[in-house]
């Protein structure tokens, strides 16, 4: 990418002893794919054969993320190369995100021989050779099986290696852009190392998961050669792969039960983001009531000072209206009250009348509402 001007994320992997020229992946684009997975019930080293489906569905409901996500990478950038093999599981999904916003994008696969990929793995993860083939596989059959020739190229590892500057003009053909002939040399005379090509020889008796992963490697040796005339040539021939890798590993059968466990792991896990997204916003609404406490603490001190005058009036009120009530009932225990009784009905009105009979009856019953 670099000879032909195509800058890099700016979050890339460390090199580590593995490594030591660098994965050349972007940590947060990493972290992004690997949620996308698990949310398809999928690790990396856990990989399904995908469902275009089940990822589109995924795209329309993680659109805005992920539309925001390439526009923080991209910046201001004319173009840009984000590295990942996850994305071998996830075409359909990035697909759809790029087609929707308006982004170009292409897609671009390096591939090594199945066996010494494999041990590879096995050295660096501690996974066996069986199941880093079947990994070896099922990604790149999901490529093969969501990608057309003038949607994908796929480099050759050895290829590069033996014949830079070949490969790097396909490159440069494919992307339609120059190449930087200084920088061009520093990468194949400095940076390129053929050294670093380990596990070379292959056993003599293949298992049935080698087979499979010898007939993978012969479709990605010829997918950019022409070989298949129709296109419908080469969906058959990745379907026939596809059916071999099943065979060969039945965990990847939508049947079987490790494919039940990917589905209910993706079950659990979008359940546990609800869940997580809930107490963060919690949190915040929190974090945001404490912050308008902090700030508005001279106005939250006036109201509760007014509010404790207000209670100090209702109670006074509450207690005169108690005192002039006793008195009433005092009142009207008196031989005078007694006595006037006649003079008072002659001289009051009836509603006079209807307002004594009320407040006589207050008086005995003795009982004051809120």
């Amino acid at each position: 990418m670099t000879t032909l001007g195509i800058h890099h994320s700016d979050n890339l992997m460390r090199a580590s002893e593995d490594n030591v020229k660098g994965y050349w992946e972007d940590e947060d684009f990493v972290s992004f794919n690997d949620d996308l997975l698990r949310q398809t019930g999928q690790l990396w080293e856990e990989p399904k054969l995908t469902n275009p489906e089940e990822l589109i569905i995924l795209a329309e409901n993680q659109e805005a993320r992920a539309c925001s996500f390439l526009k923080s990478k991209a910046k201001n950038k004319e173009m840009i190369c984000l590295k990942d093999p996850r994305l071998c599981n996830l075409i359909p999904f990035w697909q759809k995100i790029c087609k929707d916003n308006g982004i170009k994008c292409y897609f671009i696969a390096s591939h090594r021989d199945p066996l010494p990929t494999a041990y590879s793995i096995h050295n660096r993860d501690s996974i066996s050779t069986e199941k880093a083939l079947s990994i070896w596989c099922t990604y790149y059959i999901n490529l093969l099986d969501n990608l057309i020739p003038s949607e994908l190229l796929i480099i050759n590892y050895d290829n590069l290696i033996n014949n830079t500057h070949n490969e790097i003009k396909i490159l440069s053909a494919f992307l339609n852009r120059q190449i930087n002939e200084d920088k061009f040399k520093t990468y194949s005379e400095h940076f390129l190392d053929k050294n670093l090509r380990h596990y070379q020889q292959s056993p003599p008796e293949p298992s049935p998961i080698e087979t499979v992963s010898r007939k993978v490697n012969m479709l990605l040796k010829s997918f950019n050669q022409n070989t298949f005339i129709h296109e419908i040539d080469l969906k058959s021939a990745v379907a026939i792969a596809r059916r071999s890798l099943i065979e060969a590993n039945q965990d990847l059968s939508d049947k079987s039960t490790a494919y039940k466990f990917k589905n209910l792991f993706a079950i659990h896990y979008k359940k546990s983001e609800e869940h997580q997204n809930e107490i963060r916003k919690l949190k915040q609404d929190i974090q945001t009531l404490h912050s308008w406490i902090d700030q508005n603490k001279e106005k939250i001190l006036a109201t509760k000072n007014e509010l404790e005058r207000v209670k100090h009036l209702r109670q006074s009120s509450r207690k005169r209206y108690q005192d002039a009530m006793n008195q009433f009932d005092n009142l009207t225990r008196t031989i005078w009250w007694k006595l006037s009784t006649p003079i008072r009905f002659i001289f009051s009105s009836r509603r006079d009348r209807d307002n004594l009979r009320a407040l006589k009856s207050r008086s005995e019953h003795k009982s004051i509402s809120d």
